[in-house]
């Protein structure tokens, strides 16, 4: 399962899109997309909404990169795989981060106030205090950096919605947020504050 066999005149139709034919790549996405959505890219992040994403990327990726494309016996479908397995490995890669930049939020939270809170207003307080000192922080970096970090991470809005509210593509706002992660790090290794040494 999971390999569908090439497609009538494969070849043929793959040299026409790679001359950009959008007939012929629509072939190819009719053909193979279901497949690397159903059994590579929705088994290795669990989740549909970013294996859709993924594959949208996969197939800009395959548009871009098709005239640079050399025609082996196994026909395009391994090549596509490839790319899929890759933009989705980008993907965990940056939720990894997203989670671990979390994490060092949380640990300034527990430097912040000492001990672990005894009741919901001292923690409350806490967490307020903890804003203070991400905000102190973000006021550094670049602006653009700075907004995403709080939509995505502070606001815990959607990759949609945070790729909307700064105008850009899904793919191009996870190259951000892993940018705005390093100088988020970078700011934080400045002012003497020790983050998750993954960040």
């Amino acid at each position: 399962m999971g390999r569908r066999e090439p497609m009538p005149e494969e070849q043929a139709v793959v040299a026409r899109a790679a001359t950009g034919d959008r007939r012929a790549f629509e072939q190819i996405y009719r053909a193979y997309a279901p497949t690397l959505f159903s059994y590579v890219l929705v088994p290795m992040l669990g989740d549909r909404d970013d294996a859709h994403d993924c594959l949208r990327e996969t197939f800009l990726a395959a548009y871009r990169h098709l005239p640079t494309f050399t025609w082996q016996d196994g026909g395009l479908y391994p090549w596509l795989k490839t790319l899929a397995k890759n933009k989705a490995r980008d993907l965990l890669r940056a939720s990894g981060r997203r989670q671990r930049l979390r994490g060092a939020f949380e640990e300034h939270l527990g430097n912040a106030g000492g001990n672990e809170p005894k009741n919901p207003a001292e923690e409350e307080l806490q967490r307020g205090a903890l804003r203070v000192r991400i905000e102190a922080i973000l006021v550094e970096l670049n602006p653009r950096y700075a907004q995403v970090l709080r939509l995505r991470l502070l606001e815990d809005r959607s990759r949609e919605e945070c790729a909307a509210a700064l105008e850009v593509k899904v793919g191009t706002l996870d190259v951000l947020l892993f940018r705005a992660c390093k100088s988020f790090r970078a700011a934080c290794d400045k002012l003497g504050l020790v983050v998750a040494t993954e960040l």
